[in-house]
């Protein structure tokens, strides 16, 4: 079934839904009306059918792109992203976390993409670790950002149009990812962290926090006040029942991380590698675009049972290798 490319939330909410070469299909952006012009949530990767889709969802609605004047930019990740900067040279005043714009000027910028080593280390093999990087480096096509970005630290309240949002600083999925949350009309624009019927990527990168799956499950557990909020996803359809979610969520990981402690165990005296275990759940499925994704994600799961004294952690020729406890 065909997704309507723009349907009316609330009043002054708008969902634009623009298209992805991904296998996640789509995304969704939110356009909030002021009085004294439009707030965007997240900006959509920047490719042709993208912009066409972003122009004729303006037009539909009347909105000219010079008024939106704010953008909220949940994470560097390139489909919330991408179209930034475009929207910048609108005049819209753009919005990220202090160390997510600094990533982000690093993985979409004009620097090598060191990643291929990194890749190596969990046990990908050298044609598939150059094929993950050159297939992230070939996105930078696609991620226009402006020349600055505005900061928001955890608990700003912001203007999203004419509504008032907290920021919640939400890690895990990316490490300065965060949602805005409009208490008042108890509604919640959760950028990739809640997604209703998909798990996001939770994935250890080079640089970035060390236990990202860790920050994830405290973030989930960090709702309370929240649980009869509706949210606003940027992939899937707006939901209710909030902490059903979340303990889906939970069980998911709770899951995948039992499976890759069995796989450990099973490896022997030897140990697994993160590719080891990535091979043993999808085999060689996977495009270069996707193994890269499962690759960290492996190693985030690795790490927060290393982390917790399940595992423990050989690097014998530059190559980690997980042995059980």
């Amino acid at each position: 079934m065909a997704i309507e490319s723009t349907v009316q939330i609330a009043p002054d909410i708008w969902r634009i839904t623009l298209p992805l070469p991904f296998r996640l299909r789509a995304v969704h952006l939110y356009l909030v009306r002021g009085a004294d012009g439009y707030s965007l949530i997240d900006a959509g990767l920047d490719t042709p059918t993208a912009r066409a889709a972003f122009a004729d969802a303006l037009q539909q609605l009347g909105v000219q792109p010079s008024q939106i004047t704010r953008l909220y930019v949940t994470h560097m990740h390139p489909d919330h992203i991408g179209m930034s900067g475009r929207h910048a040279q609108s005049g819209a005043r753009a919005f990220i976390m202090p160390d997510e714009e600094r990533r982000a000027r690093y993985v979409w910028g004009n620097a090598p993409l060191e990643w291929a080593e990194y890749l190596q280390s969990h046990g990908m093999p050298d044609a598939a670790a150059a094929g993950a990087t050159g297939a992230a480096a070939d996105l930078r096509a696609c991620v226009t950002l402006p020349p600055m970005f505005e900061y928001l630290a955890d608990g700003d309240i912001v203007p999203v149009g004419d509504r008032s949002a907290r920021v919640v600083w939400t890690p895990g999925h990316s490490d300065y990812h965060y949602m805005l949350v409009d208490d008042a009309a108890k509604l919640i624009f959760a950028g990739d962290h809640l997604l209703p019927t998909i798990t996001p990527n939770i994935g250890l990168y080079p640089e970035c926090r060390p236990d990202p799956l860790g920050d994830y499950l405290e973030s989930l557990g960090s709702f309370g006040d929240e649980a009869k909020y509706r949210v606003l996803p940027a992939h899937g359809e707006p939901y209710d029942e909030l902490p059903v979610r979340i303990g889906q969520l939970k069980a998911h990981h709770d899951e995948r991380l039992a499976g890759v402690r069995e796989r450990v165990v099973a490896g022997g005296s030897g140990g697994v590698t993160s590719f080891d275990v990535l091979r043993h759940f999808w085999g060689d499925k996977l495009s270069p675009h996707e193994v890269r994704f499962a690759i960290v994600e492996i190693a985030a799961h690795l790490e927060y049972l290393r982390l917790r004294g399940a595992l423990s952690r050989e690097s014998a020729g530059a190559v980690h290798r997980y042995n059980s406890t």
